[in-house]
């Protein structure tokens, strides 16, 4: 669990001595080479992997979600992060930042993909997911 106190502050870290585009830059290039067969399935128009892999997490963490198909759309409502729970737990100041790794690595692993991904912020430690065709 002190990965996400190292992740924390390493977030805080790029944000402040590099800048948010920075910050930004460096998520999308780990959405692109860290998650790359995930990104390569959504290419190919295949959200399975994704899907797979935010259950995996959330599970092995204890984390509280909700996994739903709507018609065409994948809503993943995550009632509590693991992540953010643990912080809190342990008095840890949040970076303000902590939460748009989700977004940006969303926002990346959908480009050139027939999916957008949709991430909502929703209060502290839930948001919801959707990741549904492109219009």
């Amino acid at each position: 669990m002190d990965f996400y106190r190292t992740l924390n502050a390493t977030i805080s870290y790029i944000a402040e001595r590099y800048g948010e585009d920075f910050l930004k830059k460096t998520f999308r290039m780990m959405a692109h080479d860290v998650y790359r067969s995930i990104r390569e399935d959504l290419r190919k128009g295949d959200p399975k992997q994704l899907i797979e892999h935010w259950a995996y997490y959330f599970d092995r963490e204890n984390g509280e979600y909700e996994i739903c198909r709507q018609g065409d759309e994948i809503n993943f409502k995550v009632n509590k992060c693991p992540a953010i729970r643990y912080l809190q737990e342990q008095h840890i100041n949040i970076s303000p930042h902590f939460c748009s790794q989700t977004v940006e690595v969303n926002k990346a692993l959908a480009e050139d993909t027939p999916f957008e991904i949709i991430t909502k912020i929703t209060g502290r430690g839930s948001c919801r997911q959707v990741i549904r065709k492109r219009p």
